[in-house]
Order: structure tokens, then C-alpha cells, then sequence
């Protein structure tokens, strides 16, 4: 009975593991949603959503840590807009779009910048202003952008994006992966993230 029951324990255990593991995750995404040299030895992908706080906070880390190894930092964004946003589709769909005609980072910029304001829009014909005011802004083609807005496979490259994301177990936001590795959070990059860069650099004698 008690080597049943550790069989039974340790079955259990692997299973557990197996749910709860988080394999590397470093998918390929378009050219326009990267910046950095491609050849660069550190790849950090972020995972974010454009209405979530937290992923606004990992923005100035990330603009330092290129920064401070200049030449040797590539930054990839996945998207991942939670349902709870209102507004995070939409801007996932903005911001795609507006990397199609070369702006996605402009956009980017804008969206985390301004997120206190178009996150608060009440009706979506308010918030469809807001993103065609920052759309101008950043100096994109309003008509090309409306025709990709209006475009059914434009939210739905955004959406299998996202599932793609989810089934490989990635659950919050921002996740952030690092040469294969995962951290959550503006902290972790901060502290256990930029010790792993290093870690990474000083493996290939880039430091």
C-alpha cells in the first residue's frame, strides 16, 4: 500500500511539473516590432499589453538597458492584450498597423506615454479619436491606417498572436525573456534580469 502510494505521489508530482513548467519562449516577431542590431548576443522579448501599468514601467528600463551595453541589446515586443482592458485590442491593432508603415515604436512610445489618457475613454468612438490623434502624431498615414484598422485579419494576426503567447505558458504581463529566460516584472529586470545579461555577455566575452 505505501509503495502504491508513492508511486501515485510521484506521478502526481510529474504531472505538477509538467503543468507548470515554463519552457523557453523566444518566437520570431516582424521586423518593425524589433529595434537593435540582429546580431546582437542578449534578445529580450517582451511580452505587454499597451493598458496595463505595470508594462508601462518596464519601458525606461528597457530604454537604459540598451543604453548602457550599447550595440549588444535587440528588444522584441509580443503583443498581449488582457480582455479586462477595455481599450488593449484596440491599441494592439493600432500599434500593428502602425508598424506596417514603419512606426511601431513611435506608437509604442506614444501609447505608454499617453496610456493615462486613452485608457479612460468611455465610448470606443472616443477612443478611436485618441488613437487617430497620436497617429497623426507619430506621422502616419491616416487612409493606409484606416483600411488596416478596418481589415478582419488585423485584430486576428493580433489574437493568434495572443494565443500563441498563452499556450506557451506565458501569464502575465510584462514577461519579459532574456536570452531563453523568463522575468516578470520591472523589478526582476532591474535586479535578477540585469544580472543575467551580464551573465550572458560575460559568456561570450562581450563585457
Amino acid at each position: 500500500m505505501i509503495a502504491g502510494f508513492a508511486i501515485l505521489l510521484v506521478t502526481a508530482c510529474i504531472g505538477a511539473a509538467g503543468r507548470y513548467a515554463t519552457p523557453p519562449f523566444q518566437p520570431d516577431v516582424p521586423a518593425y516590432r524589433s529595434k537593435g542590431p540582429a546580431d546582437a548576443p542578449i534578445v529580450i522579448t517582451e511580452f505587454s499589453d499597451f493598458q496595463c501599468p505595470a508594462c508601462q514601467q518596464v519601458v525606461g528600463p528597457l530604454e537604459k538597458i540598451q543604453k548602457l551595453y550599447p550595440g549588444k541589446i535587440r528588444i522584441t515586443y509580443r503583443h498581449m492584450p488582457w480582455g479586462f482592458h477595455r481599450w488593449a485590442m484596440n491599441a494592439a491593432v493600432a500599434a500593428e498597423c502602425a508598424g506596417k508603415q514603419g512606426k511601431f515604436w513611435e506608437f509604442h512610445d506614444i501609447l505608454y506615454a499617453k496610456q493615462a489618457v486613452w485608457s479612460r475613454a468611455e465610448e470606443n468612438a472616443e477612443n478611436a479619436a485618441d488613437l487617430m490623434k497620436y497617429a497623426e502624431k507619430v506621422g502616419l498615414d491616416l487612409e493606409v491606417l484606416k483600411t488596416c484598422l478596418n481589415d478582419p485579419e488585423s485584430p486576428k494576426a493580433v489574437a493568434d498572436e495572443l494565443k500563441e503567447n498563452r499556450d506557451a505558458w506565458v501569464k502575465s504581463t510584462p514577461t519579459l525573456v532574456i536570452n531563453g529566460k523568463r522575468f516578470i516584472g520591472a523589478q526582476q529586470l532591474r535586479t535578477v534580469g540585469l544580472n543575467h545579461i551580464e551573465n550572458e555577455l560575460a559568456k561570450v566575452g562581450a563585457l
